[in-house]
């Protein structure tokens, strides 16, 4: 408890002051005295690109916003040097994961560079992905887009094939009711074959200007990236899957009906 409260007096009497060592190639945050300190440590990888690689902040002051202070200042020396920053780890923004796919090309073998970066993010399970490459970008967008068509369909078209009955007379509702429900079904299907296994599907597309005042886009040469914010779909699938089997269940019922009974 002594301790805590030393560091605790500590951080409100000194504010945190990162240091910058250009020849070592580090910015710095001493801790407790000299005793401790946090590092985010960068390399050169091009003649105006930064590589920014590795966050060390000790266990006992973590959560204390040590490692948004050295990835600001990182980041603002990246912006004064007029340098182009590339993240081989994440950087802490606030309480957020944060990588960013840059458009940097290297020859012609740059596009499956990029996708390569895209899917080991994708499968690291950032909380924000960033990809500043247009092309890639636009074809992710495209591609979540598709898998919330497929789902919003699946509900939609299953919400009407089970209030249609109720809602007209039951001579005539079969004729919406069963191609409705033949589309959530073929929807619902087609999104667990083609979309749920891929790891996109955890994603979507960020438009909130807030989240992304917190993302270090001020870096980045393109004006246009696509962000991408990881969410839990799993409430989303139980309700497709939901109402499509009940839709299912409504449409055998009625085949019954009209063609055996």
């Amino acid at each position: 408890m002594a301790h805590a409260a030393q560091l605790s007096i500590l951080e409100q009497n000194c504010p945190i002051q990162v240091e910058h060592d250009r020849k070592r190639r580090q910015f710095t945050v001493r801790l407790n005295g000299c005793h401790d300190r946090a590092v985010l440590l960068y390399e050169y990888v091009g003649k105006r690109i930064v590589d920014l690689q590795h966050t060390e902040v000790p266990d006992a002051y973590r959560g204390r916003g040590i490692a948004k202070h050295l990835a600001k200042a990182a980041l603002d020396f990246v912006v004064e040097e007029d340098l182009r920053a590339h993240l081989t780890c994440w950087i802490t923004v606030g309480s957020t994961e944060c990588y960013i796919v840059h458009e940097i090309y290297n020859g012609e073998n740059a596009q499956d560079q990029f996708e390569y970066e895209l899917e080991q993010a994708l499968e690291a399970q950032y909380k924000y992905i960033v990809i500043e490459p247009t092309r890639i970008g636009d074809e992710t967008a495209r591609w979540i887009t598709v898998g919330n068509c497929l789902h919003k369909t699946a509900v939609l078209a299953g919400t009407a094939c089970l209030v249609t009955p109720l809602a007209l007379r039951a001579d005539y509702s079969h004729y919406i009711s069963l191609p409705a429900g033949v589309l959530s079904m073929a929807c619902c299907t087609l999104y667990g074959i083609s979309w749920q296994f891929d790891p996109c599907c955890k994603y979507q597309v960020e438009y909130d200007a807030y989240k992304l005042s917190r993302l270090p886009l001020h870096t980045l040469t393109s004006s246009t990236p696509v962000v991408l914010v990881r969410k839990d779909d799993l409430h989303r699938k139980r309700l497709h899957n939901t109402i499509a089997l009940a839709a299912l269940v409504y449409c055998v019922k009625k085949i019954y009906e009209l063609y055996v009974v």
